[in-house]
This record gives structure tokens, sequence and C-alpha cells, in this order.
């Protein structure tokens, strides 16, 4: 390991902080990452809700269940748990 005591060490600029032009392609990348995975999922969901018409019912009735007993579910009083 090198001697480091007393001497300040500062990142080389390369590495620190692309430039704006790398973060932004960097970024539209991710968005266009991110559109061919949403695509290819609807695809996925469309060809199995084709093949599957009760299951994707069954599905949606679960789903439904679970996000009314999250989003809508009353906060417990300690009055509940007594009696």
């Amino acid at each position: 390991m090198a001697e480091t005591r007393s001497k300040t060490q500062l990142p080389m600029s390369e590495i620190s902080a692309p430039s704006a032009e790398e973060a932004a392609r960097a970024f539209q990348r991710g968005i266009e990452l991110g559109r061919d995975y949403a695509e290819t999922a609807l695809r996925r969901v469309a060809a199995w809700a084709e093949e599957n018409p009760g299951q994707l019912l069954l599905a949606g009735v679960a789903v439904g269940f679970l996000l009314g007993k999250l989003l809508f579910s009353r906060p417990r009083s300690p009055a509940d748990d007594l009696g």
C-alpha cells in the first residue's frame, strides 16, 4: 500500500464525475432498456391471458383483494384487541 499520511488525495476528474453527455447517453440507454422490458412483459402477459382467461380472472381478483387490503385497511385501535 502507498503511504498517504498527511497527504490530501483528490479523485481524478475522469473518475469522479462523468460528463453531461455521458450521463445523458446512459440515461437514454436506461430509458430504452426499460421500454424494451415493458414491451416484452406486456406481450408475455397478453399471450398468457389469451391462453388462460380463467387464470387471468382469478389473478385479477387476487390482486384486487390484496390491493384493497393494503390501501383501504383501517388502523387497529387498542380497544379492538380487548373486545
